[in-house]
């Protein structure tokens, strides 16, 4: 009886490892940079920034000359409350340098307080000549946002 329980307990042991901590490793490999998991980082951040309407975070992840229009096109996004948010899955661009995703807001206007959709791309990339850090700037198409967010009143 005792050899069967550590015979079975050896079998699940290997098979909970096998299972679940190969995909870490074969995951370090595919990307010993750490890529994927900054700009998962990055990404969550700017998005939870605009989320909770701090927009002097969210305007620390734009890319650099889009900032100013960024800013400037927040001001109509203050009448948005964004309840909650879907990321979708990253395409990656060459060598890991860029990466596109879509996230969808869950939003209502303060002057409707009907909840609808807004679907915002995401263009992220690392600066350049910087390619070797993992700092990520987003390209996002705030004007678009804003159009969106304009017809939930």
């Amino acid at each position: 009886m005792h050899r069967r329980t550590i015979a079975l307990l050896i079998a699940l042991s290997t098979t909970f490892a096998t299972g679940c901590v190969a995909p870490l490793f074969i995951e370090m490999f595919k990307d010993p940079m750490g890529r994927h998991d900054s700009l998962v980082r990055a990404q969550r951040e700017y998005t939870n920034a605009l989320r909770w309407g701090n927009t002097d975070a969210a305007v620390s992840f734009v890319h650099p000359d889009l900032r100013e229009n960024f800013v400037s096109e927040l001001q109509k996004f203050k009448e948005i409350r964004v309840t909650d948010y879907d990321v979708g899955k990253i395409q990656w661009g060459e060598e890991q340098a860029t990466a596109t995703l879509v996230v969808t807001y869950h939003a209502y206007s303060l002057s409707s307080m009907l909840e609808q959709e807004i679907r915002e791309t995401q263009h992220w990339e690392r600066l350049s000549g910087e390619k070797l850090k993992n700092d990520w700037v987003v390209r996002p198409a705030i004007e678009e946002l804003i159009d969106k967010v304009a017809n939930l009143r």
